[in-house]
């Protein structure tokens, strides 16, 4: 439904209550890093996607970039999936250290844009988001880099209780990160699966934070 339909039947985006908020707050807090800084979103149709900020700190020199609002959906489900506690996500993505967060373009904006686009997928194509999912637009994501796609891994760097927070109700939401492909990434991990792609970039030394200098792990 469009945002002028959403306001002719009075009706705002879908958000967390705010026991909710605050279970997703604790667990970025406890997983990933007290929260610096939020980007806020201005215009929120459908859902209300805020980005929270971990800056880099002793022991964990990145940036974590966290959404918080696209768990507000459950997400549609497969069948064979329903009631595995599924339906609701958030994403992240990490960055280097000198990485400007602050700046619009596109060069350092891209990761922020595809935390968006994939927060909201769910709802423009009335589907689901979780481990081992890509995107792509076909084109490049700016000048400096030859990233074509995004794929969700488990944040495994931050330990396998960062992958669910527990919510009030007893569900969860859970948490995945987003890595960036280039194209021939994008089709091994279509040809085969994302758990031979997650191991090539193990073997090929590739960390859990952004790198636009790295090859691609399907060159010889």
């Amino acid at each position: 439904m469009g945002f002028l339909k959403r306001l002719m039947k009075g009706r705002g985006p879908e958000m967390y209550t705010e026991e909710e908020f605050d279970a997703v707050e604790n667990h970025i807090d406890r997983c990933f890093g007290h929260v610096e800084n939020v980007f806020h979103e201005l215009v929120s149709p459908d859902i209300h996607v805020d980005i929270e900020v971990v800056e880099p700190a002793p022991g964990r020199n990145f940036y974590t970039l966290v959404t918080v609002g696209m768990g507000a959906h459950r997400m549609k489900m497969p069948r064979d999936l329903r009631g595995c506690d599924l339906e609701r996500a958030e994403l992240l993505i990490c960055l280097p250290p000198d990485w400007n967060i602050e700046s619009d373009e596109e060069r350092w904006y891209w990761p922020l844009r595809w935390l968006k686009i994939m927060a909201r997928i769910p709802i423009e194509e009335r589907s689901w988001v979780g481990y081992g999912h890509t995107a792509s637009d076909g084109e490049k994501f700016a000048e400096n880099t030859g990233f074509t796609a995004v794929m969700a891994v488990m944040p495994d760097a931050f330990g396998e209780d960062s992958r669910c927070c527990e919510m009030p109700d007893g569900g969860e939401v859970n948490f995945f990160q987003l890595v960036p492909l280039f194209d021939d990434e994008l089709n091994l991990k279509s040809a085969t699966c994302a758990e031979d792609l997650e191991d090539l970039f193990k073997k090929k030394g590739v960390g859990h934070v952004v790198d636009i200098a790295r090859r691609s792990v399907c060159r010889v």
